[in-house]
């Protein structure tokens, strides 16, 4: 296995490829396809997708070399699944590559042709060649019936009903990308499919969201090719929102970037649609966005295709459906900053597209004060990021050397160019808004000086003259609106209006075809501040006359050299010499001689020189004249070919006009008839009108008198209805006294039995009560018997306690008579 391959080998490797497949075409054999094989197995592991660029002459020469192997190479032959697998992946990692394969190499055909020469159990590569198919295919235009479309639509066709889902998913999309927009393909389609295809489309569900999707996109698209009657049904066309953000979100997931781009497209076809446009525009799609919202992720390895279609896909739904511009603004703001901080900063044309739209829908005279103020406070958040977008050019210019003494040149690719242009167009619309400060705010933030370097940098790396005027002109407005608001910006526009080759550029936007007007107004406005705007498109007429002293060096050197050398030496030779005065004066005349003739000299070789380079321009004219030309043929083979398509789509639908001019005629015979029977029909009505109204009559009375005589009943029956309700109250009244008086009684006989069970619970307890009595009168007898004895003892003891007593107050009057005498 060959390791994956940069720089000079990777280059080495393109080259080498190169080399083999022009071995084969001198002579074709299997060593020179195996060598070509061993090569496209490197070729698959080079990481490096610059040096695929279509820019670079060997890369080119290499997918040149793939559409011949394709071409003329059997299907059998693994090198031409081996180009296969190359250019798939060469087509998903840069678009450029898929539209050069697409426009100028016409790999459709060379596809077609091999898909069709593959038999029916390759499973494997005829996945293979659809994926290849699925890239090429995304923006493809038809303008006439090509031959290979016929067999084409037919492979896909019978895909669609195949039971492998990824073949018959690849074919559905391919068969959508090739009836998006291209009324030709689409009618063979619909000629080619048999009915009951055509009407599984229509009601069969799919399996997978993303082919249900798609298979109802082939069936509008398909719907457009005839004219239709009835109008779309709203709930079909409001179902088309969460479908679209569904599939939408996986392909972004996934870096589906075909697919993204084809709901963009469908999206688009939508919204220029009138009959569905009106049903979008009052559809809500802000809860979708804030969804879709969420799903953005700017990380280190994220794809600027993805996140390009991403921020495209957002501007479509914003200005297709119905939303709420003020409230999703801080959403996309966070979004659209957190993409400006990922690299490359200067790649983000889409994301300020996105923004400039938000802006621009806003209604900011309805708008209070405190929106106003916190839209100002974001965007002043948003403007440091741009100004370092416009003045950020490393990531956007490519260096190239072809050999070591050759000059190091850098140049500014398209998607870094429309970055710049957005940028400026942003500010504009920033800069315009009518509120206070507005202006000023970005005035200060973006610096001048900062800016006119950057521009002025830009201006140097760009080559085309379109581009470089575009970038002037977006660089003037801009600064005209700023320097009404600031000083620094003031003295930048005095200084560009004061330059005439800036000013020249602004001019060459009027000169250009096919420049938008918005471009044009922009210029026109520019001119219109300088002095004398008409003779920026005057014609340069050379000047005749030379004027001023020619230095005799730069005429005829080695002759003057030789005339000097022979004058001084005649000089020398005549100072020693004596002559007459008349020799002086014959000396003198030929100097005077060898003055003009010199002048003369001098004059002849600059009209020789202005002659030569008169010729030059004519014949510079003359090879701008035929390549005008040659683009002139190619644009009249164009219209020619698109011609025929349009008279062919114009011949349908007259054709469809006429078969419902004429239905419209056999309805309004036939409406023409029934009016007859339906007026036939009022005169029988009529004359039964007036029967009816004899009888209306006579049932008048009769309805009058049974009028009164119901009025009577009702008096009647009111009278009865009265004394019916006096009796049914006195039956009530009857029955709930009736009823008390049950519930009276049964509460008594409840009452009874309880007082039965209380009395036969009560003798029971008297029964005991009664033996306790009697063991109570035992037991207190002979408790009164211990008592009398206790008594007994109690007197007794009662009698010894007074005599001791006695005793002791005996021996106390004792003792104290004892003491007295003592003393």
């Amino acid at each position: 296995m060959a390791p994956s391959s940069k720089g000079k080998v990777a280059s080495d490797h393109v080259k080498a490829f190169n080399v083999a497949v022009t071995e084969y075409k001198s002579k074709a054999c299997e060593k020179a396809l195996a060598e070509i094989d061993k090569i496209l197995a490197v070729l698959a592991k080079i990481s490096d997708s610059s040096i695929f660029s279509p820019s670079q002459p060997d890369a080119f020469s290499l997918l040149l070399n793939c559409q011949y192997l394709l071409s003329y190479l059997d299907h059998k032959a693994n090198t031409v699944w081996g180009v296969v697998g190359l250019l798939t992946t060469l087509c998903s990692q840069d678009p450029a590559v898929t539209k050069l394969l697409r426009t100028r190499l016409e790999l459709l055909p060379i596809c077609a042709k091999l898909l069709h020469s593959l038999p029916s159990t390759t499973q494997a590569r005829t996945l293979k060649l659809l994926q290849l198919l699925k890239l090429v295919v995304d923006g493809v235009i038809i303008t006439r019936r090509e031959a290979y479309l016929t067999s084409l639509l037919a492979d896909l066709s019978s895909f669609l009903s195949d039971s492998t889902p990824d073949l018959s998913s690849l074919s559905l999309f391919i068969l959508c990308c090739l009836c998006r927009g291209n009324y030709i393909s689409t009618k063979l389609l619909l000629s080619t499919l048999p009915p009951p295809t055509i009407t599984a489309l229509f009601s069969t569900p799919n399996t997978t969201p993303s082919d249900q999707l798609i298979s109802e996109m082939l069936c509008y698209f398909m719907t457009r090719v005839q004219l239709s009657s009835h109008p779309p049904s709203p709930a079909k066309v409001n179902s088309y929102l969460p479908k679209l953000m569904d599939v939408f979100c996986s392909s972004y997931v996934a870096d589906d970037i075909s697919l993204m781009s084809l709901l963009i497209s469908f999206l688009s076809s939508l919204s220029t649609d009138t009959e569905y446009r009106s049903i979008l525009a009052q559809q809500d799609c802000l809860p979708s966005l804030q969804q879709l919202l969420v799903v953005a992720d700017f990380s280190d390895e994220f794809s600027l295709s993805t996140s390009s279609h991403l921020f495209t896909f957002l501007t479509t739904l914003i200005t297709t459906y119905h939303t709420d511009n003020v409230q999703l603004f801080d959403v996309v703001l966070k979004v659209v900053l957190a993409r400006l901080d990922a690299k490359p900063y200067n790649k983000v044309a889409s994301a300020l597209v996105l923004v400039k739209t938000l802006v621009q829908n806003m209604d900011f005279s309805s708008m209070s004060d405190a929106v106003a103020r916190n839209l100002k406070f974001q965007l002043d958040q948003l403007l440091p990021s741009l100004l370092a977008t416009f003045l950020d050019r490393r990531s956007s210019t490519k260096l190239s050397s072809r050999s070591k003494t050759d000059q190091v040149f850098t140049e500014l690719d398209r998607e870094a160019m429309a970055s710049c242009l957005e940028c400026l167009q942003l500010l504009q619309v920033v800069a315009s808004v009518p509120l206070k400060g507005w202006g000023q705010a970005v005035g200060e933030t973006v610096k001048a000086n900062k800016m006119v370097m950057a521009y002025r940098g830009y201006t140097d790396i760009l080559k085309e003259l379109v581009d470089r005027a575009r970038l002037t002109t977006e660089f003037f407005t801009l600064a005209i609106m700023l320097g009404e608001v600031d000083n620094s910006w003031g003295k930048v526009v005095v200084e560009l209006l004061g330059d005439k080759d800036r000013i020249q550029l602004v001019a060459e936007i009027l000169r250009q075809e096919n420049m938008e007007g918005s471009f044009m107004k922009k210029a026109l406005t520019i001119l219109n501040k300088t002095d004398s705007p008409e003779t920026m498109f005057g014609v340069e007429k050379e000047d005749e006359a030379v004027g001023g002293d020619v230095e005799d060096q730069a005429v005829i050197p080695e002759q003057l050299a030789r005339i000097d050398s022979l004058m001084e030496g005649v000089t020398e030779a005549l100072g020693k010499m004596e002559v007459e005065q008349v020799v002086g004066e014959v000396m003198q005349l030929a100097t005077v001689r060898r003055g003009q003739e010199k002048q003369q000299l001098a004059y002849m070789m600059e009209a020789l020189g202005a002659a030569d380079a008169r010729v030059a321009a004519q014949n510079t004219a003359l090879v701008e004249r035929e390549e005008q030309v040659r683009a002139l043929e190619r644009v009249v083979m164009e219209l020619v070919v698109r011609l025929g398509a349009n008279k062919e789509e114009l011949g349908d639908i007259r054709a469809q006009h006429g078969d419902l001019s004429r239905e419209a005629d056999c309805t309004r015979d036939k409406l023409g008839k029934e009016l007859g029977e339906a007026r036939s029909q009022l005169e029988e009505l009529q004359t039964e009108k007036v029967v009816l109204v004899e009888k209306y009559g006579r049932y008048k009375d009769q309805v009058v008198r049974l009028t009164e005589d119901l009025k009577q009943y009702k008096d009647n029956q009111e009278q009865l209805e009265v004394k019916l309700k006096q009796e049914m109250r006195g039956r009530e009244e009857l029955v709930v006294t009736v009823s008390k008086r049950e519930e009276r009684l049964k509460k008594k006989e409840k009452q009874l039995d309880e007082e039965m069970s209380a009395r036969e619970r009560a003798e029971k307890e008297n029964d005991d009560l009664r033996k306790q009595c009697a063991s109570l009168e035992t037991l207190s007898k002979r408790q009164e018997q211990a008592l009398s004895k206790k008594e007994k003892l109690l007197q007794e003891s009662q009698e010894e306690t007074k005599e001791m007593r006695r005793v002791q107050d005996a021996i106390f009057n004792l003792s104290k008579a004892r003491g007295s005498a003592a003393c």
